[in-house]
């Protein structure tokens, strides 16, 4: 779920830190609304708790990396306007979808493969963007530590879940395909600035080249007398 670069850094870059830090934020967010909502669409009471307590740890996150963020932001004097989490931004970003939840989409079993899963994945990235933290900002690698050990909780209580309920060749059919979309998203998205940098320049170019020519053309200018007062018939009036 996590639509953000590589993070291999040989120096502190402020701003993509929490550039990075509101990408965690924003998919924290979202999966808190999402084990909301399934929370509140399941019959099975030992479920229901299991999703509300998994959204209140997303939301303890979510809160957790802005605050990160924020104090980021202050040391280094950021802009935070261009920083800030913007709720609809959820939406536009593929975070939620506008016309359903996830847990609308699949059933239950599905559902918990989807969801432990992208623990493992959110995981992951987690842990890489830690290195960088460890090194530059210390101070916060502690509270990102306990993040992690939650991350690690809710993919294995899922992933269990899901092969009691699933046979063995669907649940690692599954796994195999929810691993490969997400590598499939990571890629997109770590190769969308570098695509932007290729096309940019030949896009303003060719705009360039088109515009030249139109400059020479002859184009008949309109007489239309564009006073409508004018061309009234007083008569009409009366």
């Amino acid at each position: 779920m996590f639509l953000i670069p590589k993070n291999k850094l040989e120096k502190f870059e402020p701003f993509r830190c929490c550039f990075v830090l509101n990408e965690f934020s924003a998919a924290e967010f979202a999966s808190a609304l999402e084990m909301l909502f399934a929370a509140k669409n399941i019959d099975d009471i030992k479920l229901v708790k299991g999703f509300i307590r998994h959204s209140l740890d997303e939301y303890k996150h979510f809160s957790i990396f802005t605050n990160i963020k924020n104090q980021i932001s202050l040391d280094h004097e950021l802009n935070n306007k261009e920083l800030r989490f913007v709720p609809n931004h959820l939406f536009a970003k593929g975070y939620i979808y506008k016309d359903k939840f996830i847990f609308e989409k699949k059933k239950i079993k599905d559902f918990a493969i989807f969801i432990g899963s992208n623990e493992k994945i959110a995981e992951r990235k987690l842990d890489d963007f830690l290195k960088n933290i460890r090194i530059f900002k210390p101070n916060h690698a502690e509270q990102i530590d306990k993040i992690l050990l939650d991350e690690e909780r809710h993919a294995r209580y899922s992933l269990a879940f899901a092969k009691k309920n699933n046979s063995k060749f669907a649940y690692h059919f599954k796994c195999s395909k929810e691993s490969l979309i997400s590598k499939l998203r990571h890629i997109y998205a770590n190769s969308l600035h570098k695509v932007t940098k290729i096309f940019n320049p030949i896009l303003y170019s060719l705009i360039l080249i088109i515009s030249l020519p139109v400059k020479f053309l002859e184009l008949d200018k309109s007489n239309t007398d564009n006073d409508v007062l004018k061309n009234i018939n007083p008569k009409s009036i009366l």
